[in-house]
């Protein structure tokens, strides 16, 4: 199980990139908090606080919060804290015994996690797209 701190960083680190990619920097928290506030129409506003918490790895936003920073920042939900199958695999050499069978183990409840996750991202875009409002022409 990964510990709080390591989802922390995690966190801290993808949305760094996210930025980095869209803006070619990390910009600061006030720009964080008034840029995601733009695009929070599903959830609360942030703070410039909140937005330094997320940046310094303190805190880790919400689902609501996280879904607005993945259309924004166009964050991969499913690897967020999650080490890929080939990092994983790496280690494999150095193992041996029962420390290979629980790493094995542990692959492939990462793999249910991420296959959990991105069934539940589809559900949650798909009742978004039915609570949207028809247009009748």
């Amino acid at each position: 199980m990964l510990s709080k701190k390591t989802l922390r960083d995690s966190f801290a680190e993808a949305l760094a990139n996210g930025l980095r990619l869209r803006y070619r920097e990390i910009p600061t928290a006030e720009f964080v908090a008034r840029e995601f506030n733009r695009r929070a129409n599903t959830t609360d506003a942030i703070t410039q606080e909140s937005a330094r918490r997320w940046l310094r790895g303190l805190a880790i936003p919400d689902l609501a919060k996280l879904l607005v920073l993945r259309s924004w920042l166009d964050l991969d939900l499913n690897a967020l804290a999650m080490p890929s199958v080939e990092s994983v695999k790496k280690v494999d050499v150095e193992l041996s015994g029962a420390a290979l069978a629980r790493q094995g183990e542990f692959i492939q409840t990462t793999q249910t996690i991420k296959q959990a996750l991105r069934s539940l991202m589809e559900e949650l875009e798909r009742l978004e797209k039915q609570s949207e409002p028809t247009k009748n022409f």
